[in-house]
């Protein structure tokens, strides 16, 4: 003989509700009130309020598009320190651009550099813009092109860019390079695009705390640590990210740079 069907067995389940609001009360009754480190920096950070400059790139990008994302983004001018809005047709080409801003070799960058005019390889005539164009402070200037490696397996751009290249170089450029998402690794883009953020908004008294603690460092230790022994508070993790960058602080471990990441007096 079966047995019967245990159907509550199978039947949806309601969870029950919680109600979290006396939590932090309770954590006050068991653990005692809660208070920042003594001497620690209070307080937000306002940023005067500066003009953003324009996108200056020279072609004009269309906000939509089904096959690939639109980025713009505000970051720092390199020549002027200014907030300037930067456009990007795709994400790698994002990922390149933060990666360039932080480079210290460079001095400026420019979206969509061109047009450029050169010959096909079928002997037609054709129209390219540059992703980025690189200046550097040498004086040496690089156009970049950006493009994931699907769109390489024909070879078909690669041919492209060499009549391109001829069209530009030494006229117009340096050099021409190609960029794809194998130039560079994801964690190194958005480290360098988590400070370009922070680097908006200067905080000089925890940079000035800091930079004394720095000094008088023996070994390693975490930024965690360093943000309790330099008494900078929630203001701290933005000024360690900034010295990281401004190598005024030395990273020692790899990866996403985070509250466990290693650092140490710059060498």
């Amino acid at each position: 003989m079966n047995m019967p069907i245990e159907r509550s067995l199978n039947a949806p389940v309601t969870p029950v509700g919680r109600d979290l609001s006396g939590m932090p009360e309770a954590f006050r009754r068991a653990y005692g009130a809660t208070k920042a480190f003594p001497d620690d920096l209070m307080g937000e950070v306002i940023r005067e309020d500066y003009p953003v400059l324009a996108y200056r790139g020279q072609r004009r990008i269309n906000p939509r598009s089904r096959s690939s994302c639109r980025i713009f983004a505000v970051y720092p001018d390199l020549e002027t320190g200014l907030p300037r809005i930067y456009g990007m047709d795709s994400g790698i080409e994002h990922g390149n651009l933060v990666v360039t801003l932080v480079d210290p070799r460079v001095r400026q960058v420019q979206e969509q550099f061109g047009p450029v005019k050169f010959r096909k390889p079928d002997g037609t005539k054709g129209t390219h813009y540059f992703d980025l164009l690189i200046t550097h402070k040498t004086g040496r200037r690089v156009a970049v092109a950006v493009k994931p490696t699907s769109r390489l397996a024909s070879g078909r751009f690669l041919a492209e860019l060499e009549q391109i290249r001829r069209a530009v170089v030494p006229g117009l450029v340096d050099e021409v390079r190609l960029v794809t998402e194998q130039c560079f690794s994801r964690t190194a883009a958005m480290n360098a695009a988590t400070y370009l953020r922070f680097a908006l908004c200067p905080d000089t008294e925890a940079d000035a705390r800091l930079e004394e603690t720095v000094a008088k460092l023996e070994g390693e230790l975490t930024i965690a640590d360093l943000i309790i022994l330099s008494r900078t508070g929630s203001r701290g993790f933005r000024a360690v990210y900034r010295a990281i960058f401004e190598r005024r602080l030395g990273l020692v471990s790899s990866g996403s740079i985070n509250l466990h990441s290693i650092v140490r007096r710059p060498q």
